[in-house]
């Protein structure tokens, strides 16, 4: 990205940062690397031109409650005017504060940057008619594409938004929602409920509050789960299915691992 395109999206309502990450556990070597990069190339700008503004992080068993300590500092400073939650097994460019701020532009609040994450193929989730049941969408493209939900190992979340959920049900923008699950039960000791974790949670507050949820695939993004899962794989793997397809005598198979 060049200076132009920086300083766009640093104009981009206010483009300041505040880059936070939930510890549950430990911190990979990547995301650690990946964090000294943004520093040196955020640092790097002058002065009037860096979107970053702080880095912050909170440690805990609980990842909902490292969300929530994560908001309240941030809803506290008054300012800037993003949030950026980043997993701490996520690789990712320098220039993510970059291309996520140009992405959101000027009117989306939520936006998720998608990776695998292992059990569901994305970050992004369609509703269905069954209350409390969501369904991954699979593939994301470079270009936002509006969601009804989004898994957060990398989202960035405008300040409107959290303002919008605490006015309406306070400061509980990550906790879990409990949906009933045996609504027909006979007695209060039969009743049974499911817990809608704290991504879900928060993109179900943020729809209600008024917003959009947005996810797209930003390239340089990996999740390190037993390997590195990135969409980035999946792209060269599509390439080479239709280089194969194309070919004349078909021959050949891939095997992913």
């Amino acid at each position: 990205m060049g200076r132009e395109a920086r300083l766009n999206a640093g104009r981009t309502r206010g483009g300041k940062v505040v880059f936070a990450y939930p510890t549950g556990g430990s911190v990979t070597v990547p995301f650690h690397a990946s964090c000294l990069r943004l520093l040196g190339y955020e640092q790097a700008k002058p002065p009037r031109e860096r979107l970053l503004a702080q880095m912050t992080h909170s440690a805990g068993l609980y990842v909902a409650d490292n969300r929530t300590l994560l908001t309240e500092r941030f809803d506290d400073r008054g300012s800037p005017e993003w949030l950026l939650q980043v997993d701490t097994d996520i690789e990712f460019p320098p220039t993510l504060l970059e291309t996520l701020l140009a992405l959101a532009g000027e009117s989306r609040k939520v936006l998720a940057a998608s990776v695998p994450l292992g059990a569901y193929p994305s970050c992004a989730f369609r509703r269905t008619d069954t209350p409390g049941v969501w369904d991954p969408i699979h593939p994301v493209p470079t270009e936002p594409m509006e969601v009804d939900g989004i898994a957060t190992a990398c989202a960035l979340i405008h300040r409107d938004v959290f303002a919008a959920i605490a006015e309406a049900d306070g400061a509980c923008w990550w906790h879990h929602l409990y949906l009933p699950k045996s609504p027909a039960a006979p007695t209060p000791r039969a009743f049974r409920y499911q817990s809608q974790g704290e991504d879900l949670a928060f993109s179900v507050r943020a729809a209600a509050a008024g917003f959009k949820l947005w996810c797209a695939h930003v390239p340089g993004l990996g999740h390190y789960k037993t390997r590195r899962c990135s969409h980035d794989d999946e792209k060269a793997l599509a390439f080479a299915t239709t280089q194969l397809d194309a070919s004349s005598d078909g021959m050949g198979e891939i095997v992913e691992d």
